[in-house]
């Protein structure tokens, strides 16, 4: 079994919804999301909130864990419906481009944005990163107070644990490669 799995299986016995857990945590409602669907394992500061909220110690969340092996993680287009997408809301919604997302390092996502789309406000933990690569369309991303604007070819790599948000300024879709490090988001 694995964290996701297990964290699931607790909330559900509990009769306890994602925003339930994410009001007792402080865990955003997307991150929650995220660890049971298998795209992050979480870290232990978002391990040791959930288990606050659950009312449980870190070492029974730990108990009977399938510890992950290395592999090497490919995805083609035979492969492509195991890919796990997470909508913000109908005008944004991000790919995860590979498959156990969890077990890596990095996390690397393809963000569609429709016209006027956003995603939410996201800040992640201390240490975290993460490049942005603009593919089609124009956007805006706010990083704390700044707004910087990104178009087809350009870049913009900051620490994610500052407040950020990307937003579609464009007439188009946008589309950009966003990589997050370490992939626990």
């Amino acid at each position: 079994m694995n964290i996701g799995e297990k964290l699931k299986r607790l909330r559900k016995s509990r009769d306890l919804t994602l925003d339930d857990i994410a009001k007792k945590s402080g865990v955003g409602k997307a991150t929650l999301s995220r660890i049971e669907n298998d795209i992050t394992q979480g870290t232990l500061k978002t391990h040791m909130k959930i288990c606050e909220a659950l009312n449980l110690n870190l070492k029974d969340l730990y108990e009977g864990l399938d510890i992950p092996k290395e592999e090497i993680t490919t995805l083609s287009e035979k492969t492509t419906n195991e890919t796990e997408i997470f909508s913000y809301d109908e005008r944004a919604k991000s790919v995860i481009l590979t498959k156990n997302a969890q077990r890596n390092s990095m996390l690397p996502q393809l963000l569609i944005l429709e016209p006027q789309g956003k995603t939410h406000l996201e800040q992640n933990t201390a240490g975290t990163e993460k490049f942005v690569y603009c593919t089609e369309g124009q956007i805006h991303i706010d990083i704390e107070d700044k707004q910087y604007e990104l178009k087809k070819g350009t870049s913009l790599y900051f620490k994610s644990s500052l407040p950020h948000r990307f937003i579609n300024i464009g007439k188009k879709p946008a589309k950009c490669l966003v990589i997050s490090s370490p992939a626990a988001l």
